[in-house]
């Protein structure tokens, strides 16, 4: 059934699929269809059924779903459900716990959208183009927060736009909590709004990261209780049966015969004891190098992993490495290796297979989500609900039989376990160590095994079905302990939202611990990366601005990046300091708890102490290529300076430009300065400018400052006003919520009118610009939105409408939460007493509003004009 829906002075034609679908064998033959026109597959019958939920808006909360099943053609039934039901939340926000997944998860994404442009998929292109307000090449926005993908704007371009936004723990679950890691603090509210508001949220393995999902959980609570506009939706998935479920496979999916395949694959499980851990490598690789075909090998040890690499290509074998200590850019070139493309079931076209056999050595970096299966499995043993996900990753698609050896060293009882005669003393009530948790964990798993059934050949059963009915209650005690979670509340919820606060606040404590649980059996990790710009910049080229400022236009992407056990990078960052002239090299050190600073890198090193100064715990360390210390991806500390190696790699051409000359270039279309610095070249008597563009669609920054253009300002206001009723009108919104932003939309710049702005762009004639090439030197501080707050005139609106309007123009630059500095708290053309009137009202107007629509609604009606401002910028208008 076609219908035409009226939107303002545009029509849309969207494709209503009927929900109540003509039933065959229990699934939807119109579902069916379009799941093989995306996917090229039969849908199994748990996918049917989470679909009928889906569609109806009954979001499961926690999915028990065997690895091998498709866990990811979620983001499919996602697509295929906002078809029919564009009432549904716009984005769709998968979360990840490895890195090395993200990249795969948004290819999927990829291939999927690609599959819109079919001629059989047109019903469901327009239906999802017709839901934009935007018109863009692809109805489908995806954007992922790392790697090859790196965040491309997207999705945050047209709000109303159906989007998917992949990314880890630390990037998306940063972003929810107002902190984004890499975010500078104008645009942390924007990225909270966008995925807290209108999202439903997909956490992957979630039984991986415990103290995430509770604290998803209590998002969700919260946004109820505050009764939010469009309020997050959770949705869990886990392949261990460790969380309480309420959807899992039903009947159907038993007798499903592919289902049932790969329930029942053939995975013939042996256990070795070997006398010493150190002994680990060396017997794994004797034990792998006696197999044939595609063989994994996991090893919880970065240095045992290595070991056991080394020992395979010493005899001859074609080995690859997966490791979590690998840097980003040499990780993602894991998928051009004809080696790893033996294990993937759709290798790049590019790459062709590499025969005989062949051998992947990975850490747990490769156990969880990435779509590899091997013949035969060969690993160390660890809780068992990662040795699960390891057994997830050898005959995936039940069409063989695969030798599974586990090799594990003596393991003494803990003492819930021991006999009575042999139990602690009766006055030793010392509780048992965190840190022995994860042995106890692996003690508990070996004795599991035994417990699976065993074969004809006498080897016990590990296919999936086998190791889904051990006994749940002996499953958790073998599983890796949980961390301690913290608890959560509205005044930290609150806290976290002011983001205007950019100094430490008290009560306000960085948002790591609350992602991730505190976890004392895990060492503490640190980040290491390399930029040019580390050997010169000082706090002079920085002028007014901070390293923290620099970092968030500049921002490092995981690519650049690689990340180690602490005590290992301070080895290797010591053995760089030791090297002649070293010491004196300037380093960043980058946290999320302080302000980042430049120091030296024997200074830095120096001060270190895990107890009493854990400067390294948890952080990022910058250093200058000159350095050294990278080889084949990995940090070295013998390793010295090559120019052949690629210690920056710059930013992704497409996002932004460094650009160094002696006179300030043009900028390539579509990209916009973001920053400019001027530096003495040593030994030289040249000056040069060091420039910083970006993608118009990518830029977190003040478009106002460092747009090369000019654009008159009622024009811009215009745009800005009929973009932003435009958006709130395909987003369905309330009356009061659409008045407020178009009344937004053409005040938020009317402070721009003021002289000292005007002359900050060289602006000496009427009428007035807004945008230009700015000098910030000459504003004095001057912020123009605390002059549109004056200026606004909204008579004609309600006093609800009136309150949000103001507090939008306030906060379209990321002010107003919950402040305006005292710095900026001026306004050259008013008397200081009216200026204090409008400055004492901001906090007073954003606390009420909060508590109107929420703290992430609030961030999220905030970025609809942000968004609004953006397209105003550009030289087009809304189709009339």
């Amino acid at each position: 059934m076609r219908e035409i829906r009226n939107h303002g002075t545009r029509k849309y034609q969207i494709v209503q699929a009927q929900l109540t679908c003509t039933q065959v064998g229990g699934s939807c033959v119109a579902f069916e269809e379009d799941f093989a026109i995306l996917t090229g597959n039969k849908p199994f019958p748990w996918q049917c059924s989470l679909y009928e939920k889906l569609v109806r808006s009954d979001f499961p909360r926690n999915c028990d779903l065997p690895t091998g099943l498709g866990k990811t053609s979620v983001i499919a039934l996602w697509m295929i459900a906002i078809a029919n039901n564009p009432r549904l939340p716009r984005r769709l926000v998968y979360v990840v716990n490895r890195r090395t997944i993200v990249d795969q998860s948004t290819a999927v994404a990829e291939r999927l959208r690609s599959q819109l442009l079919q001629p059989e998929a047109r019903h469901l292109h327009a239906a999802l183009e017709a839901l934009a307000a935007v018109r863009a090449e692809h109805p489908l926005a995806i954007s992922t927060l790392r790697g090859e993908f790196a965040d491309n704007g997207a999705w945050r371009r047209d709000p109303s736009r159906p989007a998917i936004i992949v990314g880890t723990v630390d990037m998306i679950g940063s972003r929810l909590l107002f902190s984004g890691y890499g975010c500078g603090f104008r645009s942390r509210p924007l990225h909270a709004g966008f995925l807290g508001q209108d999202a439903l949220l997909i956490h992957d393995e979630a039984h991986l990261d415990p103290a995430f999902q509770s604290l998803l959980t209590a998002i969700v609570d919260e946004q109820r209780r505050s009764s939010e506009p469009r309020p997050l939706q959770v949705l869990a998935l886990s392949a261990t049966g460790r969380t309480q479920a309420d959807f899992t496979l039903g009947d159907d999916d038993l007798k499903d015969a592919v289902v049932n395949r790969r329930l029942h694959a053939s995975k013939g499980l042996q256990l070795h004891l070997v006398d010493d851990r150190k002994d680990l490598s060396r017997s794994i690789a004797a034990r792998a190098a006696e197999l044939d075909g595609k063989v994994v090998v996991f090893l919880s040890s970065v240095d045992h992993a290595e070991e056991c690499a080394q020992a395979l290509r010493k005899a001859g074998r074609c080995v690859a490495t997966l490791t979590g200590t690998m840097r980003g850019a040499e990780r993602d070139e894991l998928l051009k290796s004809p080696v790893f493309a033996r294990f993937v079931p759709t290798p790049r076209a590019d790459v062709t297979p590499q025969g005989g056999t062949v051998f992947l050595v990975a850490t747990s970096a490769g156990e969880v989500g990435i779509d590899i299966s091997a013949d035969h499995l060969v690993t160390d043993l660890p809780p068992f609900d990662a040795l699960a996900q390891r057994l997830g990753r050898v005959n995936r698609y039940g069409e063989g039989n695969a030798e599974v050896h586990v090799f594990c060293e003596e393991l003494a009882a803990p003492p819930q376990a021991k006999g009575d005669d042999e139990g602690a003393d009766e006055d030793d009530d010392e509780p048992i160590k965190r840190k022995d948790e994860y042995d106890i964990a692996r003690f508990h798993a070996k004795a599991l095994l035994a417990k699976l059934p065993v074969r004809e050949d006498g080897h016990h059963d590990a296919s999936p079905i086998a190791m889904r009915a051990l006994p749940s209650e002996d499953r958790d005690r073998a599983s890796t302990p949980q961390p301690d979670i913290h608890h959560v509340d509205a005044l930290l919820f609150d806290r976290w939202s002011y983001t205007t606060v950019i100094e430490r606040l008290p009560g306000r404590p960085p948002v790591a611990e609350w992602l991730h649980g505190k976890q004392e059996w895990e060492p503490a990790r640190t980040t290491v990366a390399w930029r040019s710009e580390v050997a010169w910049l000082t706090q002079d080229h920085l002028g007014r601005d901070t390293l923290d400022d620099f970092l968030a236009d500049y921002a490092l992407r995981s690519r650049e990046t690689l990340s180690d056990v602490t005590s290992r990078v301070l080895k290797h960052l010591r053995k760089l300091a030791e090297r002649s002239g070293n010491a004196e090299q300037f380093a960043w050190l980058v946290r999320y708890d302080r302000p980042a600073e430049i120091v030296k890198l024997g200074e830095l090193v120096g001060r270190y102490d895990s107890k009493k100064n854990p400067t390294l715990d948890d952080a990022t360390v910058v250093l200058a290529p000159e350095a050294g210390g990278l080889r084949d991806g990995l940090l070295d500390g013998l390793a010295v300076f090559d120019p052949a190696v690629s210690y920056d790699l710059g930013p992704m051409e497409a996002e932004r430009l460094v650009h160094e000359s002696e006179e300030e270039p043009d900028a390539r279309a579509g990209m916009r300065l973001v920053r400019s610095v001027k530096r003495k070249v040593e030994f030289d008597d040249v000056l040069l400018w060091w420039h910083l563009y970006a993608a118009s669609q990518r830029a977190d920054d003040d478009g106002s400052r460092n747009s090369r253009g000019e654009l008159l300002l009622y024009d811009h206001l215009q745009r800005t006003e009929a973009w932003a009723a435009r958006i709130a009108e395909c987003l369905e919104l309330p009356a009061t919520e659409q008045q407020a932003l178009a009344g937004a939309g053409r005040a938020h710049d009317l402070g721009k009118r003021r002289r000292v702005w005007q002359r900050s762009i060289k602006r000496f004639t009427e009428p007035p610009l807004a945008k230009g090439p700015m000098r910030p030197s000459e504003l004095g501080h001057y912020r123009h939105e605390l002059g549109s707050l004056h200026d606004a005139d909204f008579a004609e609106l309600s006093e609800a409408s009136t309150d949000l309007a103001l507090h939008i123009i306030a906060a379209h630059h990321g002010r107003a939460r919950p402040h305006f500095p005292v710095i900026e708290s001026h306004d050259p053309e008013l008397r200081d007493d009216v200026v204090a009137a409008l400055v004492r009202e901001v906090p007073l107007r954003f606390d009420r509003l909060q508590r109107r629509y929420g703290r992430w609604g609030l961030a999220w009606i905030e970025s609809i004009l942000r968004a609004a401002d953006v397209l105003g910028s550009e030289d087009w208008e809304p189709t009339k």
